[in-house]
Formats: C-alpha cells, sequence, structure tokens
C-alpha cells in the first residue's frame, strides 16, 4: 500500500475475504492515509496496523 489515497480501495477489495482465508488480515499504511484506513475498515474484520516508521538499525528503548 502506498500513501495515495487511491489505495485505500485495497482495502475494500481484502473486506470481500474475510472469513474466506484460513489467515487474519491486516493492512499496514503509510502514517499519512491511517485515519482514513482506519475508517474504510471499520465493520469489518480487516485489522489496521501501523508501519515501522523508525529508520534506524539501533534498538529502541520504550520507557
Amino acid at each position: 500500500m502506498t500513501g495515495l489515497a487511491s489505495s485505500l480501495a485495497e482495502i475494500e477489495a481484502l473486506k470481500g475475504l474475510t472469513g474466506m482465508t484460513a489467515c487474519d488480515i491486516v493492512v499496514c499504511p503509510p502514517f499519512t492515509p491511517i485515519e482514513r484506513a482506519v475508517e474504510r475498515a471499520a465493520g469489518s474484520d480487516v485489522v489496521i496496523g501501523a508501519k515501522d516508521c523508525l529508520n534506524s538499525r539501533q534498538p529502541v528503548e520504550i520507557q
């Protein structure tokens, strides 16, 4: 998925596959369209996650 709004149509296609697959469906869009992705997936079994935005090979300590 890219950051383009047109990519949100992919979520509609995936919504039709839920319950027909042997796995969960998770979409991890870039940060910019994440709110619209959550809105598109509402009411379905498609889960929206987030991409790792860190560009570092060093471990990050969460506090």
